[in-house]
């Protein structure tokens, strides 16, 4: 009897790594089979109210009997050419919605090892990586402000800036991808800048000073004044 080696045990095949399938949202069937099931509870609801009254357990007129015998006295009129048309795209859109499947909601952080032959099964969701690029944007110099929308191979990064400059451009990106290369690696960081226009401080012109009154005027102003009679009031 042998014992196996470190080395025969990492020579033994490990089956092939099964997908774990991502988080998914709610599906859009559940919105029409909710009203499905609304429309067969009052359709049941109207049932026992005509069985009462087929007993004879409370008077009444019993609707279905009455919408029966209406539906069968029908016959073709216009209005039912559009009536038609509209049923049917509301089953087609009954259809595809059926069919069409459930949007993910998360994806796989990248650069995760399998873990007992399953694949990584760490998720996490595009707007928590948008959240952290701006984040990581904001903290670089002369960032006023800092939006992104991360696409399945881009990440639009839309910044204000007080000052522009090639450094500040090219420390934005190599933060941002350095950020995200963890859990999205692959994508590409594209960088879209706005400069806010500062108003430049407009100061007031000094005050002009008032012009001095000619020597000559000023004289016959003083003259004038002197040669005034002066009021004296009498004391009684």
């Amino acid at each position: 009897m042998t014992t196996p080696t470190p080395s025969d045990a990492q020579s033994v095949p490990v089956p092939d790594a099964r997908k774990l399938k991502p988080p998914t949202a709610t599906p859009g069937s559940v919105v029409v089979t909710t009203l499905f099931a609304l429309v067969l509870l009052a359709i049941a609801g109207i049932a026992i109210r005509d069985f009462i009254i087929e007993m004879k357990w409370i008077s009444g007129t019993e609707w279905i009997a009455a919408a029966s015998r209406w539906i069968s006295s029908l016959s073709w009129q216009v209005w039912m050419w559009p009536a038609a048309v509209a049923l049917i795209i509301v089953g087609l859109w009954f259809l595809i919605v059926s069919v069409t499947p459930r949007p993910k909601t998360h994806f796989a952080v990248d650069g995760v090892e399998d873990v007992d032959g399953y694949s990584p099964s760490t998720w996490t969701r595009r707007v928590d990586v948008a959240r952290r690029s701006s984040a990581v944007a904001r903290d670089v110099r002369d960032v006023l402000e800092a939006n992104t929308v991360v696409k399945r191979r881009k990440v639009k990064v839309a910044v204000l800036l007080s000052e522009d400059s090639p450094e500040t451009r090219a420390t934005i990106t190599e933060r941002v991808t350095a950020a995200i290369a963890p859990v999205a690696p692959g994508r590409t960081v594209k960088l879209k800048v706005r400069v806010k226009k500062v108003e430049q401080s407009v100061t007031p012109p000094a005050p002009i000073a008032r012009p001095a009154m000619p020597e000559s005027f000023a004289t016959e102003a003083a003259e004038s004044e002197s040669d005034s009679p002066t009021l004296i009031k009498e004391q009684p």
